[in-house]
């Protein structure tokens, strides 16, 4: 049986890249700031990374939104050159998993000064979904 961490309250760092990628202006991103304040936190991987499975207590208003957010994060070492990316995923209407991806090792969630933020340009509204065993309603 597996065990699972209970949620705990967002890192400094997590909301502030949760803060940065919902100040940009996409269907949904109000609802989803709304939720902010009530999202907790889980890990989402155990490589190493920063990425985190995110929870919103199922009365909170969900947003017209699903699958990945339409902006993503471009993560920058000291050089300016790119190492890895940030990610938000929605499920149900709900903040569901901040990704936190690389280009090598696992990568910590990175100050928000590190990312610079643009348009995901894969992201289809009713194509990309996280893979099965990512998804709250695939999980034993």
């Amino acid at each position: 049986m597996a065990v699972h961490p209970a949620p705990r309250p967002l890192t400094t760092t997590e909301r502030g890249l949760l803060d940065a990628l919902l100040a940009h202006d996409f269907p949904g991103a109000p609802e989803l700031r709304a939720q902010l304040d009530r999202t907790t936190a889980t890990p989402g991987c155990s490589c190493g990374c920063g990425t985190v499975d995110l929870h919103v207590p199922a009365d909170a208003a969900p947003a017209p939104a699903g699958g990945a957010a339409p902006v993503e994060g471009t993560v920058l070492d000291v050089d300016g050159r790119p190492t890895g990316g940030v990610l938000l995923f929605v499920e149900g209407g709900r903040l569901a998993r901040l990704d936190i991806s690389s280009y090598g090792d696992p990568l910590p969630a990175p100050a928000p000064d590190r990312v610079t933020w643009g348009r995901t340009a894969w992201a289809g509204e009713a194509t990309v979904r996280r893979p099965a065993r990512f998804r709250r309603d695939q999980q034993g």
